[in-house]
């Protein structure tokens, strides 16, 4: 039981760590957690994004504190959370703290330079992923496809782009129309 108190620390820490761009940048990590210990299955993966997406805070720690606590307890979702804010707090701290006095280096310009498109290529392949695994567990054929909620889905995705909007707003809008397409079927 240590051991996975232990392990649960270690593997949360490495994601404090080394993640970089944000919340969504830590799934590759939990992508290899899920698979490497079975603390959570890939259908309860996908459901801790959802989940974590949208309670408030930020998403990297909500998904921590959720892993956690599906793996053991208040006491696992303590230890993960701690295990993620601790190394980030110091790197940040540390940036923070060099960040005008190196800002203009360019060692330090490369290395932002090729951590952006790394964090958004582990993203994306992590989405990828998710996608099929949802594909595949929840054996989604093109006939049972909601063609109504993918519209909603379309057009929303696409107004971000044109509207520019506070993201609330589309989340609201969404909620509304999908209580509302429940009541019209």
């Amino acid at each position: 039981m240590y051991s996975t108190y232990f392990l649960l620390f270690f593997e949360f820490f490495k994601v404090g760590l080394f993640t970089f761009g944000g919340g969504y940048a830590s799934l590759p990590f939990l992508y290899h957690i899920c698979e490497t210990y079975n603390w959570f299955s890939h259908q309860e993966l996908t459901q801790l994004i959802a989940i974590s997406g949208i309670t408030p805070g930020p998403i990297g720690l909500n998904m921590a504190t959720f892993a956690g606590f599906k793996t053991l307890g208040i006491i696992g979702a303590f230890i993960s959370s701690v295990a993620l804010i601790v190394p980030m707090m110091f790197i940040t701290s540390q940036v923070f703290r060099l960040y005008k006095k190196f800002s203009e280096n360019e060692y330090v310009k490369s290395v932002l330079y090729v951590l952006r498109p790394t964090s958004c290529a582990l993203i994306s392949s992590v989405a990828i992923k998710l996608f099929y695994n949802l594909v595949l567990f929840n054996k989604i054929s093109i006939n049972s496809i909601d063609f109504k909620s993918l519209f909603i889905v379309i057009v929303l995705f696409l107004s971000t782009f044109k509207l520019k909007r506070d993201p609330v707003i589309y989340m609201l809008i969404a909620g509304f129309l999908g209580v509302l397409l429940k009541f019209i079927k």
